[in-house]
């Protein structure tokens, strides 16, 4: 039988911060840049072969995942016009043929590893179910690929758990 003392809590809740605090590299060795992500939590290759990395924190179903996307591009001179494209293609694909609704929250510019880009805030609901998550993606063009680094997380997500996506961030380097 579990009993529930001050220390055990302490100590349980001082082993979950320091799971999604300590930062690890990323393992893939094929992406074009490097990042330190949360200790202790799943680091898997993008489904269907696309490329990418999800790192997803423990707890099913887990209450927060990135996604690290970058698809191969080559700049034809007009960046932004590339971006705003990028950008409306992943919030088309997030409405998903009318199954949910997008409601963005914010807008603002954001430089990561020294690439300008957009980060944007949403709150998506499924229509089937009324399920609501927020999702948190930084959008960028490097020399050779459009990027999307996202973060959506669950109610249950903590704030050390909502707080990944920008630490993350700030530890981007392209290679």
């Amino acid at each position: 039988m579990f009993t529930s003392s001050p220390f055990s809590v302490l100590s349980v809740l001082t082993a979950l911060t320091l799971t999604t605090a300590l930062a690890v590299p990323l393992t893939s060795s094929t992406a074009p840049f490097q990042a330190d992500v949360p200790a202790g939590w799943a680091q898997r290759a993008y489904p269907n072969d696309l490329p990418g990395i999800l790192v997803i924190a423990p707890g099913t179903p887990p209450p927060v995942v990135l996604q690290l996307f970058y698809a191969p591009y080559k700049s034809a001179g007009n960046d932004a016009k590339a971006l705003a494209e990028f950008i409306g293609g992943v919030e088309g694909s997030m409405i998903g043929d009318g199954r949910g609704t997008v409601k963005r929250l914010s807008t603002r510019s954001v430089t990561v590893g020294g690439v300008k880009g957009t980060q944007r805030e949403y709150d998506l609901t499924v229509k089937a179910n009324g399920v609501t998550v927020h999702t948190n993606i930084w959008y960028g063009v490097s020399a050779r690929n459009l990027l999307s680094f996202q973060a959506t997380s669950a109610k249950q997500a903590t704030q050390t758990q909502k707080g990944a996506l920008g630490k993350m961030l700030s530890s981007i380097k392209f290679k």
